[in-house]
């Protein structure tokens, strides 16, 4: 039976995952840089070793109030967008855990949620570890990256990156 792992994390009461394959690394939260003209919850852009990331807030995403906290974290993943590999940052509540999902563990999307249901790839259960077997678990959202990122986002954040050296030069004569 394939099992595909899933790095967990809270984003207010509610758990969610995304395949670990696609997370490269988990960040403290820090001010991005702003950048004009995008959605309130794109915060802006980092520099990650050379590479511009934009930032965007997925609590402000599911249409709650942004909170920063110690525990907050940007969790640094990898989309593809166009036949190309992007790099976005998702600023969460709290890491959780690795966990295991079997496909037949992952059941599909409820009709209501707080997460359009487009962004959601299914709901699995992690066990209760005092009772294995039972469904007595926390429910985790696993979302669908591509889906939730590029919903005319990445052509936004691009455009606007794209025209920011040209502010630059306009400044400059």
């Amino acid at each position: 039976m394939f099992q595909q792992a899933y790095l967990t994390f809270g984003i207010g009461t509610e758990l969610y995952g995304v395949n670990i394959l696609q997370v490269q690394e988990i960040r403290s939260w820090q001010t991005p840089n702003p950048l004009p003209n995008v959605p309130a919850y794109v915060k802006g852009v980092i520099d990650l070793r050379g590479t511009v990331v934009p930032i965007m807030d997925l609590r402000e995403r599911f249409g709650l109030a942004p909170s920063y906290d110690p525990t907050t974290v940007v969790i640094v993943v990898s989309i593809e967008f166009h036949g190309s590999s992007r790099v976005v940052g998702l600023v969460v509540d709290r890491v959780s855990d690795v966990h295991e999902f079997s496909q037949q563990a992952v059941q599909p999307p409820p009709d209501v949620s707080q997460v359009e249901q487009q962004y959601i790839l299914g709901l699995a259960t992690i066990e209760d570890a005092g009772n294995p077997g039972t469904a007595n678990g926390k429910m985790v959202i696993l979302l669908q990256l591509e889906q939730l990122v590029t919903q005319g986002l990445m052509n936004q954040v691009n455009r606007n990156l794209s025209d920011e050296p040209q502010i630059h030069e306009a400044r400059a004569s």
